[in-house]
């Protein structure tokens, strides 16, 4: 059931006798000159349609921005501030609390957005509630090795080219070369670097150390259609038997976060 196109009535009529809620949360943020900017949001999206034809859940329109400092140097990302972004999801929250929602499940799609996700979710479990948090990316990772990647490579434009393949330019797709702080220190990320064999963290901007937007061992030229399907339909079945398997937890006491 999506909210979005669902009457009152009905949405209170699924309080009676359901308390679990899907919150999509996605970004508007580069991911290479070959992707779209949404794709953080249109990924768990895809998701959420799969998985709404296969069990019963409310599922809240997606919040299409994140926290994404790391990228304000391409153009069209927006960023929000994690304190906002935590406050946006936390009124939600509190508003389908209100009337009757237990239990959330935040389908997200976005690394960034994890700090205020983690607060959010912290909250709802420390006063007897439920959240819970699912990374697509990370779960696609762990059904399978070989799925894994960075940001804007095969794994995410794989995704793409199953769900929104008109989205996709796979003529840009390139090599993406991240630029070392020094003759003997390596960027391997956005927050690592390499000295010795040893990583240490180092946030940077993006487009400081990228001039594309993609990194990652996945090259997007390797992504296909029927790599994003397969994908996309074992994490929506894994998701399926989750929210199945949550609907049935008891929902313990209050304790306070100190």
């Amino acid at each position: 059931m999506f909210s979005i196109e669902t009457s009152w009535p009905d949405v209170q009529a699924y309080f009676k006798t359901n308390d679990s809620v899907m919150i999509i949360t996605g970004s508007l943020e580069c991911h290479g000159v070959h992707n779209p900017l949404g794709v953080d949001t249109l990924v768990p999206e895809a998701l959420a349609q799969r998985i709404e034809k296969q069990t019963e859940i409310l599922v809240l329109p997606a919040l299409p921005f994140g926290s994404c400092d790391y990228l304000r140097g391409f153009p069209g990302t927006v960023s929000l501030s994690t304190e906002t972004l935590r406050r946006v999801l936390q009124e939600i929250v509190d508003s389908m609390r209100a009337h009757g929602a237990r239990r959330f499940l935040f389908l997200n799609g976005h690394g960034g957005n994890l700090p205020a996700l983690e607060q959010v979710a912290l909250k709802l479990n420390s006063q007897g509630d439920l959240g819970i948090i699912a990374n697509w990316w990370q779960m696609a990772k762990e059904i399978d090795p070989a799925w894994g990647g960075g940001h804007g490579g095969g794994e995410e434009t794989a995704a793409m080219l199953a769900i929104c393949p008109q989205a996709v330019h796979r003529e840009r797709c390139r090599e993406s070369t991240l630029k070392p702080l020094s003759e003997n220190i390596t960027t391997t990320g956005f927050k690592t670097v390499q000295f010795k064999g040893v990583t240490l963290t180092m946030p940077q901007p993006i487009a400081a150390i990228c001039d594309n937007g993609w990194t990652g061992p996945d090259h997007p030229a390797a992504a296909s259609a029927s790599w994003g399907e397969t994908m996309l339909e074992a994490i929506s079945q894994l998701l399926v038997q989750l929210i199945d398997e949550l609907k049935h937890i008891p929902l313990g006491e209050a304790h306070e976060v100190r």
